[in-house]
């Protein structure tokens, strides 16, 4: 009968201990629509509790610490929690229900009823159980145990790190020489071997989320650009509408053949204004970053009295880099063309193979250069190199450039070319850089 009243007390217990996890997860109102799976991960949880608590007696801390380990699993499968944040939950749910069944061992200390403080072996312990569990509604609705929930679950990394280093060397202390066992060996091995397996996770995840935080600045960067680029873009459509709208009406000023002749030659000169389709073909890139980016460059080169021609030959591709590496390589490219090069100069950009859709990423960007002899090359991929006699720069760009290609098994080629060959007797030379990643 007592091993009945004990297996009810902790299904509250347990119940309490979960339902109050979900709680703080802001999730438990969901688990009606995910009743099977919430209900069997329960099942096994309260089985696996009941048999830990059973046998625990001699190794209390190492039980105590695998019980953590069935609700950290029980919160992170059952809510959209990441692990820190689940095992941030576990530990705060555990502690207030724990908080709430010491107020009434000290009421039951105060008021001199005797109860077993080391178990659950009499009716009165029992009761303890069901106090605490009963007053945790109550706490959890009056106090804003919501609002301190969501400032834990924004905690850094390193945080949940120092919880799970203490859990293993508390664990690890209770492995003692004289007490090597069997009984004690397992689950404290066990135990020790959860703890580091959630460490690495929480290391992992810790590594995705500054990427995506990287992804996210980069964007910031990136996107006003774009925005910037649009709004250009519109205005001179406006402008545009405008003139030819003039245009169509011009022939209604003007009665005779020679005075609209006259009006159109000495008007013509408006096109100067309008935006070149072929000098923006590259706003039908596919990734967009690349093609704000390109546009910056364009406005750039033009206002230092440098020309940027860019030539596409495919508006996709497909490569290894995101498309925030994709800007970093191309920008390390062009300004170190824009840089190298005077006013008027012209500077080539080609996008894309002629011979290959859709293929890796390609780029090759040609600008008024020395000759690229072997020593040259090798020394401008160096770190802290730089040609530039103020020394503005710090030479990292190529060398970047360099970790980028190599960190991908792409290839970069250097060498020279004639591009614009209307000088006969004397083409200029320029040096050309060829990425493909």
């Amino acid at each position: 009968m007592f091993f009945l009243l004990y297996l009810l007390v902790n299904f509250i217990q347990i119940s309490g201990y979960a339902a109050a996890m979900l709680y703080l997860a802001g999730e438990l109102s969901l688990q009606k629509k995910r009743l099977l799976p919430t209900g069997i991960s329960f099942i096994i949880l309260y089985i696996a509790t009941i048999v830990i608590q059973y046998y625990d007696n001699d190794w209390v801390v190492v039980g105590l610490f695998l019980i953590l380990s069935l609700y950290f699993f029980f919160i992170h499968f059952n809510t959209s929690k990441s692990i820190s944040q689940s095992l941030n939950i576990v530990v705060c749910g555990y502690l207030l229900e724990t908080l709430c069944q010491c107020f009434f061992l000290l009421l039951y200390n105060v008021l001199r009823i005797p109860c077993d403080i080391n178990g659950y072996d009499d009716p009165v312990s029992l009761s303890i159980v069901v106090f605490g569990v009963a007053l945790l509604i109550p706490v959890l609705r009056l106090l804003p145990a919501g609002k301190w929930m969501n400032s834990l679950e924004n905690i850094s990394y390193s945080t949940s790190l120092i919880l799970i280093i203490i859990l293993l060397v508390l664990s690890s202390i209770s492995l003692r020489y004289s007490d090597v066992s069997l009984g004690l060996l397992m689950p404290t091995l066990a135990s020790i071997a959860i703890f580091t397996f959630l460490g690495v996770l929480i290391v992992i995840q810790s590594w995705s989320d500054l990427r995506r935080k990287q992804a996210i600045r980069d964007y910031e960067t990136y996107m006003p650009i774009l925005n910037d680029m649009i709004q250009n873009i519109q205005k001179q459509h406006h402008l545009y509408n405008n003139q030819i709208a003039s245009l169509i009406h011009l022939a209604d000023s003007y009665d005779d053949y020679d005075s609209l002749c006259h009006a159109l030659k000495s008007y013509s000169n408006f096109d100067e204004n309008i935006v070149d389709n072929e000098s923006y073909s590259f706003l039908h890139i596919e990734n967009k970053l690349l093609a704000s980016l390109l546009y910056c460059k364009f406005h750039e080169a033009k206002s230092s009295g440098k020309q940027l021609v860019v030539h596409v030959n495919s508006y996709s591709y497909k490569s290894p880099c995101s498309d925030t590496e994709i800007v970093d390589i191309t920008g390390i490219l062009i300004d170190n063309a824009l840089e190298a090069s005077g006013e008027t100069d012209i500077i080539y950009v080609t996008l894309g193979k002629r011979t290959a859709e859709n293929s890796i990423f390609y780029i090759n960007v040609e600008n008024p250069g020395p000759l690229a002899t072997g020593k040259f090359v090798h020394d401008i991929f160096s770190p802290c190199y730089t040609t530039k006699k103020d020394y503005t720069g710090h030479g990292f760009g190529l060398s970047l450039l360099k970790s980028f290609v190599d960190k991908y098994h792409g290839s970069i080629t250097v060498g020279n070319s004639h591009p614009n060959n209307n000088d006969i007797t004397e083409p200029k030379q320029y040096i050309y850089f060829e990425v493909e990643i």
